[in-house]
């Protein structure tokens, strides 16, 4: 059971378009059998979220479109339709619920995805060297504290001197007040 489900976890993540896909006929086929009991079929909301998740908008929003216009499809083949005007208002009414639930999920992941770049920060203790002020990294080396701050952070570095350094190293070039 666990390797079915790391299976499944590696092809979404390598393949979500596939795994919206499989998943939508799996939902699909799960609504046939349900039959016409489930007047708003909720299931249709996982491939859409599984595709608006990773970004892939334009087929979180063909599937918020088909699903429902299947689910038509059902009903005509079930003979169990309901004045046009009924079975389209809500479809549509589906329609632009799947739409506006794909477009903020897409909307939420979007945002989380630029968070997660904005937001890379160290955080706990860092082993520094009292001496040469080398930090040492997780395979514990010790590296400079740029190169360590720089790669663990969105830090970058100029480097200048500071007035009390300049005096002690180049004495002749300050002027003492």
């Amino acid at each position: 059971m666990k390797s079915l489900y790391i299976f499944a976890a590696e092809t979404y993540d390598k393949r979500p378009d596939i795994t919206g896909i499989v998943s939508a006929f799996i939902v699909v086929f799960i609504d046939y059998i349900t039959g016409r009991q489930i007047d708003f079929p909720i299931l249709y909301g996982l491939p859409i979220a599984l595709s608006a998740w990773k970004l892939r908008k334009n087929m979180a929003y063909a599937l918020s479109v088909f699903l429902p216009l299947i689910r038509l499809a059902f009903l005509y083949h079930w003979s169990e339709i309901q004045p046009f005007v009924v079975t389209f208002t809500n479809i549509s009414i589906i329609m632009f619920s799947l739409l506006l639930y794909a477009y903020l999920i897409q909307r939420t992941a979007w945002q989380t995805q630029k968070l997660k770049k904005k937001v890379k920060s160290l955080e706990g203790f860092l082993p520094i060297c009292a001496s040469c002020k080398k930090i040492r990294n997780e395979k514990g080396e010790y590296e400079q504290i740029e190169k360590y701050v720089s790669e663990h952070s969105e830090a970058l570095f100029s480097h200048g001197i500071c007035p009390e350094c300049a005096q002690r190293l180049y004495p002749e070039f300050t002027h003492k007040p």
